[in-house]
């Protein structure tokens, strides 16, 4: 959530080992319910100044509900989720800077708990598979605090401020960070992590770099990442869809799915496009379930770095 003029984003960066320990410092000084209410107007005036955001937003919703972006549902729920995006941050913070028995009070519950210790039983490692939904940042420092060998698998954040306070947040907590780059180191560090039993959280909604597998999402082709599904078709890992989501109450439930069964027949590119589907099968559960909670501020299904992915596609399907 960056702006692409160079400068304003060299200036948001520099600001960002400022506000960043400054945010860091009010979770540990105020209650929770304190910050929510002061941070939510934060939140609305930021995204008032940064309207894409809530356009991408709209535009997203307006699929997953079936109405037309302007349509007083849409815009009511994508203001709730500009709220909510904040507020998750917020209780990141709580959660990575209290005791572990005050961090403890925003866990309502975890469902599915045993499928993990289960997975690790089979000897090649667990994936968790997760997306941009609910308090995914959470969800490994909760496993760290039952000392369980948790590996996150991360994109760099753009904000040097924020990188290294979390970077500081892992290192204390014992999470291992995999941190995502155009080689193929990370998933040697993927494959090793499972080979020693270990548990791998990956997010599997977001494809960075324009090599997904198109699949049907809420009626409409969507794209997603090929590097979960193919670990888990290479290494063997139980592979678990998990996710953390905010109750009404204000808490939080972890739950944990049934393995997914992973296709492994031969044909590779079939393999991997039926794993998919059956991922993005569950993950279209929940984003129906919760979908101010699926922070997604890009059009998801009109991502304009695409287009020349669309039209590619179109072209082979059209030869076919």
């Amino acid at each position: 959530m960056a702006s692409r003029n160079p400068v304003l984003r060299a200036l948001a960066s520099a600001a960002s080992r400022v506000w960043f320990p400054a945010a860091i410092a009010t979770a540990r000084a105020f209650p929770r319910a304190a910050i929510h209410r002061g941070g939510g107007a934060l939140a609305r005036a930021y995204y008032t100044l940064r309207p894409k955001y809530h356009h991408a937003a709209r535009a997203n919703l307006a699929v997953i509900l079936g109405q037309s972006e302007d349509a007083p549902e849409v815009r009511q729920l994508a203001d709730a989720m500009l709220a909510s995006h904040f507020a998750a941050w917020v209780d990141f913070l709580q959660f990575a800077t209290r005791r572990p028995e005050e961090a403890a009070r925003l866990i309502e519950s975890v469902t599915g708990y045993s499928r993990i210790v289960e997975g690790r039983l089979g000897g090649k490692g667990v994936l968790l598979l997760t997306a941009h939904l609910g308090n995914w940042e959470v969800g490994g420092l909760m496993l760290a605090q039952v000392n369980q060998p948790i590996h996150v698998v991360l994109v760099p954040d753009i904000f040097p401020g924020v990188e290294r306070q979390r970077r500081r947040f892992h290192e204390r907590l014992g999470v291992h960070e995999i941190r995502v780059d155009h080689s193929f180191v990370p998933t040697l560090a993927v494959l090793r992590a499972l080979s020693d039993n270990e548990i791998v959280a990956m997010q599997g909604d977001r494809d960075f770099d324009n090599t997904g597998v198109a699949l049907p999402f809420f009626g409409r082709e969507a794209f997603f990442p090929r590097g979960p599904l193919r670990v888990a078709m290479a290494s063997g890992a139980t592979v678990l869809p998990a996710f953390i989501v905010r109750m009404p109450n204000g808490r939080y439930r972890a739950i944990v799915e049934e393995p997914l069964p992973i296709e492994r027949n031969g044909d590779r590119d079939a393999d991997l496009k039926e794993n998919l589907r059956r991922y993005a099968a569950i993950l279209e559960k929940y984003v129906r379930q919760y979908p101010d909670q699926w922070y997604c501020f890009y059009p998801f299904w009109d991502d304009p770095s695409r287009r020349g992915r669309r039209a590619e596609t179109a072209a082979t399907k059209n030869a076919s």
